[in-house]
C-alpha cells in the first residue's frame, strides 16, 4: 500500500486526533497542518520504488519517531524530508508498518515529517534550495542534529538518523569528504557506494567504537583515493 493509499483511507478528524495524541506540542500548528493534509488529498503521486518504514526513538525524549525511506535496489536508508510531496505519496508503506499502526497514525507521523520544512510542498523545496543563505534555517538545522542527539541513546544509531538528516540537504561532514562543484559522475557514484558501506556497517556493527574505526578507515581511503573529485577515474595505483 502506498502512502497515498493509505492517506485515502482516512478523514481529517481522524489524522489530526491523532497528531493532537502523538504530537501535543505541535497542537497550535493544526490549522497548517490540516492545510498540508488538504493538499496531499489533492496531489498526484509520482512513480517511484521508495519504501517507507517508520521507527520509535526512545521514549519520552525530544523526537518521537523518524521515518526512514529505501529504494528497491540499495540497502542504505535515506531521509524523505526535503523530497516533493509527489514522492512521498507513491512510496510503498512496509507491511509491518501498516499491522503495527492503524491508517490515520501512519498518515500522521508521516505528515509531521514532511513538513518540517513547510506546510506546502512547495515550501519544503524551497527550504531545501536556500537553505544555506537563511541564518534562521541553519539554526532550525542545527537544533534538530541536537534533537537526534538527545533522542537516540544508542551511539551507532544516533550517527545514521543525523547522516540521513544531513545527506538530505548534501551536508557531508567536511572532515572527509567536501561537495565540489565539479565532481565527476565517478567521484559521486564512489562516495555513494561507500555512504551504503558506512551504513551496512551500522546495521550490522555493535560497538561504536569498532564502528567508528572502521568508518574512518572507508573515509581514509576514499580521500586517498579521490583527491581529484573531478578526475574521471581513482588516483588509487
Amino acid at each position: 500500500m502506498t502512502l497515498k493509499e493509505c492517506l485515502l483511507r482516512t478523514c481529517w478528524q481522524e489524522v489530526g486526533a491523532d497528531l493532537f495524541r502523538l504530537f501535543p506540542e505541535y497542537i497550535e500548528h493544526l490549522p497548517s497542518l490540516q492545510l498540508a493534509y488538504d493538499e496531499l488529498v489533492q496531489t498526484k503521486p509520482d512513480n517511484t520504488n521508495t519504501r517507507i518504514t517508520i521507527g520509535r526513538y526512545h521514549a519520552n525524549s525530544e523526537l518521537s519517531f523518524y521515518i526512514v525511506g529505501f529504494s528497491d535496489d540499495s540497502p542504505k536508508g535515506f531521509s524523505l524530508k526535503f523530497t516533493s510531496w509527489q514522492k512521498w505519496l507513491s512510496s510503498n508503506i512496509e507491511s509491518w508498518v501498516q499491522e503495527q499502526y492503524s491508517y490515520s497514525e501512519i498518515v500522521a507521523i508521516c505528515l509531521n515529517d514532511m513538513v518540517w520544512a513547510g506546510f506546502s510542498s512547495d515550501q519544503v523545496l524551497a527550504f531545501r534550495r536556500e537553505f544555506i543563505h537563511h541564518e534562521n534555517c541553519l539554526w532550525a538545522i542545527y537544533a534538530y542534529e541536537e534533537a537526534i542527539q538527545s533522542s537516540e541513546p544508542n551511539l551507532i544509531k544516533r550517527q545514521q538518523r543525523t547522516n540521513e538528516f544531513n545527506e538530505a540537504l548534501n551536508l557531508y561532514d567536511i572532515d572527509y569528504v567536501v561537495s565540489f562543484d565539479d565532481e565527476s559522475s565517478e567521484f559521486i557514484k564512489a562516495r555513494r557506494e561507500m555512504e551504503v558501506q558506512i551504513y551496512c556497517l551500522g546495521e550490522t556493527e555493535t560497538d561504536y567504537a569498532v564502528y567508528c574505526a572502521k568508518v574512518s578507515e572507508l573515509r581514509e581511503n576514499f580521500r586517498l583515493q579521490w583527491s581529484e573529485p573531478s578526475s574521471k577515474r581513482s588516483s588509487a595505483h
